[in-house]
């Protein structure tokens, strides 16, 4: 198995890099390989099973797309071709729609996979607890942004919020699932914080099994967390 990080040099924000370091742990004969910014991603030439991609600055995600877009149709290919998983997470997420409007009211081009858009509200940041649900599965975490996204229909949403915020102020539907591709604003890191979760990536790249690194501690902790969730008094952000 071959899971390739993309800009990890540049995708370092809010401790979700854990999420591969988890997935090392759950996979030591998988082969990780970081792509740094000026290589060309592995996943458009080699046979990858998962493609990792975490939160980033706003800057960063402008010079990340002026990479990605010269390679725009060869990553189509890639993500309509449903050989391999794409997981991003953070506003990576944003990269996909067709554009990022800044608070100036200018627009930043992205790779318009999807027909999204973001929109920056810096620097008034967003954060929010979430609980949400992903078919049977309840996620727990939170978000820290300085976007919302926008025209991301129901069924192509990664999960539907029970507690937070979705996508933006109006929808109870967050992040997106289409085809291979999984991508979510929530952070945690998510794999950490969310074992079932973690349980169905792993089913996803064909390495499921009983049990996970750690598992009892993090059911303890996830526990614990859903206890706090359920408190009537808690304060969302």
């Amino acid at each position: 198995m071959k899971i390739e990080i993309l800009y990890p040099e540049l995708c370092t924000l809010y401790g979700d890099k854990g999420n591969m370091q988890y997935l090392k742990l759950c996979l030591p004969d998988a082969e990780f390989v970081e792509t740094t910014l000026n290589a060309k991603p592995l996943f458009l030439t080699e046979d990858i099973d998962l493609v990792y991609m975490c939160s980033m600055s706003e800057k960063s995600q402008e010079v990340i797309l002026s990479r990605l877009l010269p390679l725009k149709e060869e990553i189509f290919r890639a993500f309509d071709a449903e050989k391999t998983v794409f997981f991003f997470v953070g506003n990576a997420l944003e990269l996909l729609g067709k554009y990022i409007k800044q608070e100036d009211g200018s627009k930043v081009e992205a790779l318009a996979y999807l027909n999204s858009y973001s929109v920056r509200q810096t620097p008034n940041r967003f954060n929010t607890l979430m609980k949400a649900k992903f078919d049977d599965i309840t996620l727990l975490g939170y978000t820290s942004r300085f976007s919302h996204t926008f025209g991301i229909p129901e069924q192509e949403s990664f999960c539907k919020v029970e507690m937070g915020t979705g996508m933006n102020p109006k929808s109870v539907f967050e992040g997106i699932r289409k085809g291979k591709i999984l991508a979510t604003y929530m952070l945690g890191p998510i794999l950490v914080a969310n074992p079932d979760f973690t349980h169905y990536l792993l089913r996803m790249l064909g390495a499921d099994m009983e049990k996970i690194p750690y598992e009892d501690a993090m059911r303890d902790a996830y526990n614990q967390k859903m206890k706090e969730f359920d408190k009537p008094d808690l304060e969302l952000s």
